[in-house]
């Protein structure tokens, strides 16, 4: 075996420290194009993306590859250009080079810990915090002014439709929305909060203020498939919460009346929680494993193995899921399921959606909710 041809990447910024490496390997007259990625200094994962194949067409193949991780980022690693020991603040390494719709153009979102049940009845016994239904949609803020911007929750540029944007042309410039965009049966972008109403900076006002902004002085300007989010406060927050249930919805969100719009999610507890009914977490797709895709979750730089998934996914998102994997991505998905074993396998998991909103080292094995199976 001779290498041909190789090269290290780089990506590092903020939260995110990855490797990517690509190399060209002759082995009785034809080449392979072998590649390997995952986070800087844990064990890599390997995959070929050209087997057996004439090094001309290895080299298209290679080249294609290197010029798709250098477009999102990566960077070279050369006696000049190293990783740093420690990643550097967002903006400020690698990602700030990221052109198009991963770059940061926007405001962040304000995002939510997650509670278990026995936390929900002194929630909802406690008068400073109100409820709402928690949606299962996209997450999407749009920012008014002579352009129409679309972010998601890290504050990157993403897609929404025409007749939403236009239905909130109108207001004021400089006002920021913050809510979910629910596809079905057409798409719908529900309101639960503004970051500023023209150019006056609401983020400091506490939740209610906010609300009462969005539903007086949002609601009236917007039109079209553009709705405000109702909450429910003192014992209006049980029956909301007995009437989702009831209804399958997928949770319920509580928040805090007088706290401010933080961005980020806070390392334990804060002032904006939510509940899920139904099991969900994010899982890394790592494989084709031939009627299933293996997943796997993380904890620090370990992964463990979840079990695979099939349910759930169609002909249109089999397609997406194999080129991402093909191409050396590790996609991140969605999955409800029933329970996780002691071992960490999802019992009965159902593929939700993809998320290109979230890394892999994101997808933590502290997510999986194990059942008692006992009889008790």
């Amino acid at each position: 075996m001779t290498i041909h041809k190789q090269i290290q990447l780089f990506f590092q910024e903020g939260t995110h420290d990855k490797v990517y490496n690509a190399r060209i390997v002759e082995a009785g007259g034809k080449y392979d194009v072998e590649v390997e990625w995952g986070r800087r200094g844990a064990s890599l994962n390997k995959g070929k993306k050209a087997v057996g194949v004439s090094l001309e067409n290895a080299e298209k193949t290679y080249g294609k590859l290197v010029r798709e991780k250098t477009g999102k980022g990566y960077e070279e690693i050369t006696e000049a250009v190293k990783p740093a020991a420690v990643a550097p603040p967002d903006g400020e390494g690698s990602g700030s080079k990221v052109q198009g719709k991963r770059a940061k153009v926007g405001a962040a979102a304000q995002l939510l810990n997650a509670v278990e049940e026995d936390v929900v009845e002194r929630l909802l016994d406690d008068a400073m915090m109100v409820a709402q239904q928690k949606l299962d949609g996209v997450r999407v803020l749009v920012h008014v002014g002579e352009t129409m911007v679309a972010t998601n929750r890290a504050g990157q540029a993403t897609h929404v439709s025409e007749e939403i944007l236009a239905g909130l042309a109108h207001l004021p410039r400089g006002t920021i929305v913050d809510g979910e965009v629910l596809a079905a049966p057409k798409p719908v972008y529900w309101l639960f909060d503004v970051l500023s109403v023209g150019t006056e900076d609401t983020t400091r006002l506490g939740y209610v203020e906010r609300w009462a902004r969005l539903d007086g002085d949002v609601e009236p300007g917007v039109f079209g498939p553009i709705s405000v989010l109702p909450y429910a406060s003192g014992k209006e927050k049980r029956a909301l919460l007995e009437s989702l249930r009831a209804s399958r919805a997928e949770g319920i969100v509580f928040k805090r009346k007088d706290a401010p719009y933080a961005a980020g999610r806070p390392a334990s507890g804060g002032t904006q929680l939510k509940h899920k009914f139904t099991k969900t977490a994010d899982v890394v797709l790592v494989e084709n494993a031939g009627n299933a895709y293996r997943m796997v979750v993380f904890d620090g730089k370990k992964r463990f193995d979840a079990g695979k998934v099939f349910a759930g996914t169609t002909n249109e998102s089999r397609k997406t899921i194999d080129e991402m994997l093909a191409a050396g991505e590790t996609p991140v998905a969605e999955v409800k399921y029933l329970y996780a074993t002691d071992d960490d396998q999802l019992y009965q998991p159902v593929f939700v959606r993809l998320r290109d909103d979230k890394e892999p080292e994101e997808c933590f094995r502290t997510q999986l909710k194990r059942t008692n199976r006992d009889v008790v």
